[in-house]
Parts: C-alpha cells; structure tokens; sequence
C-alpha cells in the first residue's frame, strides 16, 4: 500500500522495525519479490501505455512513420530514460546513507514530516501554474529523475514528491501522477536487481517451507498496489494528494517522539 500512496514505505518500514520486538531482516528475496509485485501492479495499471511503448518499438524496428499516439509514446520514453538517469546515480551515491538511516528514527520522522511539507508545497504551487498538456518535457523529466532519487532516503515518499515536482513545474495532476509511476518502474526493477545481485548468495538459499511466503507477499503486494495506484489516480482526478500530507505529519511526529525515547 505504501509503496504507491505519497507516505514513504520505506519510512513505515523503518519505524516498524524500530517498533516490532526482536524484529530481524525477512531476507533478500522476499524483498526483491514484493519488488516484483508492485511491479507488475504497476504494470497491470498503466498496460494501455506499455502497450504504445511496444508499439513505438516496433515501429522504430520496422522503419516506418510513427502515428501520433506513437510520438506521444517517443516523448514519455525520452522522457522515462532521463529521470532514470539521476535516480540511479543519486541511488548509488546514497546507497551507504539510507542504511544508517533506516535505523534512526529520529532521521525517518524528520523526512516524513519533509514529503508532509513537500505535498502541501507541490499543490499551492501548482495550483498558481498554468498546466502544460501532454507528457512532461526533457527539462520537467530531469527533474523529478534527481527527486526520485533523492526520495530514497527513508521517509521521503517518491510518489509524493515527485508528483509534487511535476505539479510544481505545470504539469497536469493526472499526468503527473502517471508519469510518476510509470518512471518508477525502472527505478524499481534496477534497486531490485542490484539487491538481488549484491546478494547473490541469500537469494539462492531459502528452504522449501518458506516458498509460500514468497508466492502470498508477491499476490499481496500486486493486488494492495493496485488499489493504491488507483486510489493516488482518484486523489488527483477529484481532489488533492494534501490529504496525505496530514498522514506524513502524524506519522513523522511519532517516529521522532519514538527516537527521543530511545
């Protein structure tokens, strides 16, 4: 659920283990399944636009003039490629950071009270910009790739803020919020893959009575990630993703309360 709804999974994540007793790591490959879940999630939701994209490769591959729903596909990819660019980079640069991070929970409310800012500013902003139609330019996309990346810090929401970037810059709510998930593929797929390859030998080693939690988390995830993405698409249809930022709020102010404590 959070994982697609602007409030930072990774923030939830992080203060639940501070919160759970005796809690210990479930493993690699049920991170990189669950990964797997949301991803196809995503992909169930946003099929019309992968299917253009297949048809935009075939087009390419074939040689011939390209419709307009195929340009159409040609900007979002360009434009998909360049956000991806800075995320994987800023990842990299961070990747050290997060994991001390996951374990303050000082750090984790103070960031989920940073997205709580970051909607609140995004919407005001937005509303006061005069809406660019269609797909976000190279410039727009470059931007929400360097927030995207930054949003790995446990407790900034990468919906959120980058959802709040794209309104920021004029683009329109619902494109904004589809051009924020359909970039997170990549993004997803790559931070689930290079966890898988950088640990090689915990994924290949699980017992047998614990495949059916890596069949039921990835089902869970798919179908819960679903309903998220489509309740973030009514938020942006007929109402305002501020909302969230009250949840941010709460939330952040009892992780600080929970590292002050500690």
């Amino acid at each position: 659920m959070t994982e697609f709804l602007p409030v930072s999974s990774s923030g939830h994540l992080a203060l639940a283990q501070q919160l759970i007793p005796g809690f210990s790591q479930p493993g690699v490959l049920l991170d990189v399944s669950l990964h797997v879940g949301t991803l196809a999630a995503a992909a169930a939701y946003f099929r019309r636009e992968l299917i253009e994209i297949a048809s935009l490769a075939g087009a390419v591959a074939g040689g011939r003039e390209l419709s307009e729903p195929e340009r159409a596909a040609q900007k979002l990819v360009i434009g998909i490629v360049i956000a991806t660019a800075p995320t994987g980079l800023i990842g990299l640069l961070l990747e050290d950071r997060v994991e001390w991070m996951f374990g303050s929970a000082l750090w984790v409310g103070a960031c989920l009270m940073i997205t709580g800012t970051v909607l609140v500013a995004g919407e005001l902003i937005g509303r006061g910009r005069q809406e660019t139609p269609g797909h976000p330019g190279r410039f727009v996309s470059l931007v929400i790739g360097v927030v995207q990346g930054i949003a790995v810090l446990p407790g900034i929401s990468r919906s959120g803020s980058t959802i709040s970037a794209a309104r920021a810059l004029g683009v329109g709510r619902e494109e904004a919020a589809r051009f924020s998930f359909l970039a997170s593929l990549p993004a997803v797929a790559g931070a689930a893959l290079l966890s898988a390859v950088k640990h090689a030998d915990a994924v290949r080693v699980f017992s047998a009575d614990q495949a059916l939690a890596y069949i039921i988390g990835p089902l869970v995830a798919a179908v819960v990630g679903y309903v998220a993405i489509e309740i973030v698409m009514r938020f942006m249809r007929r109402g305002t993703l501020m909302w969230f930022s009250l949840w941010c709020f709460a939330v952040g102010i009892v992780s600080v309360g929970v590292g002050l404590w500690r």
